[in-house]
């Protein structure tokens, strides 16, 4: 079975879009998602229908939290709004119930079998939500890490892509469908084949035009949002 692993979208329809376009011409059966649905840009709503329409395994992201927080209580709207841009304002005016019932749902971690293998989904690292396990600061984890009993754990957060290996154990990390920080400003995405055990790591090009406007709309003076997109 292939599987599609995707993470840090981040309201970015369009490159989600196209990212599960290339996934099903490579005959993928299940799509594997790892958090970050909003925050930063500003078709969230569209991105979670288009996963819910896919059947998609997901889990909570940092910015889900950030987001239910903000549900409750708008106190510190105008904060995370300075950090991360106005996508978070567009994000709790667009969502829905349905949408916001389903990011209420989502669990931090989820564990799946595929194939005999043992899976484990998560966001930062499998302790802590919004905990970033660098490519380069990987020995620092490796002890805590070895101490989980899977085949694969999946990690997202850090929008870099990542492929690592404690014994017999393959950590991974698909890097961002929404907001890739490597400077190519390409999608970044993940193909697992569990009938090979063979990783591809995948990089692809999308029309980044409208995501280009959106912001200049919407965060006319937050242009470090366009660096990711404009080389």
């Amino acid at each position: 079975m292939k599987v599609c692993v995707i993470s840090d979208i981040h309201g970015n329809y369009d490159a989600l879009k196209k990212c599960i376009e290339e996934a099903k011409k490579l005959d993928v059966k299940k799509f594997l998602c790892l958090g970050d649905y909003v925050g930063y840009y500003y078709e969230p709503e569209k991105c979670i229908d288009l996963l819910l329409d896919l059947n998609a395994v997901c889990i909570k992201g940092n910015h889900e939290k950030i987001f239910l927080d903000l549900v409750k209580n708008k106190r510190k709207l105008r904060y995370y709004a300075s950090k991360y841009g106005n996508g978070i304002k567009v994000a709790l005016k667009k969502l829905k119930k349905k949408h916001i019932n389903f990011i209420k749902k989502l669990p931090n971690t989820k564990k799946i079998t595929i194939n005999k293998k043992k899976i484990l989904l998560c966001h930062g690292s499998p302790w802590k939500n919004n905990e970033y396990v660098y490519p380069n600061k990987f020995l620092k984890f490796k002890r805590k890490l070895s101490n989980y009993n899977f085949d694969n754990i999946l990690l997202g957060h850090t929008h870099i892509q990542m492929k690592k290996k404690i014994n017999s154990k393959v950590i991974l990390n698909p890097g961002s469908v929404g907001q890739p920080r490597d400077g190519e400003g390409l999608i970044k995405w993940l193909i697992i084949d569990y009938s090979k055990m063979r990783y591809e790591f995948k990089k692809t090009f999308f029309d980044n035009t409208k995501i280009i406007k959106q912001v200049m709309t919407y965060d006319k003076n937050k242009k470090n949002l366009l660096k990711y997109f404009i080389k």
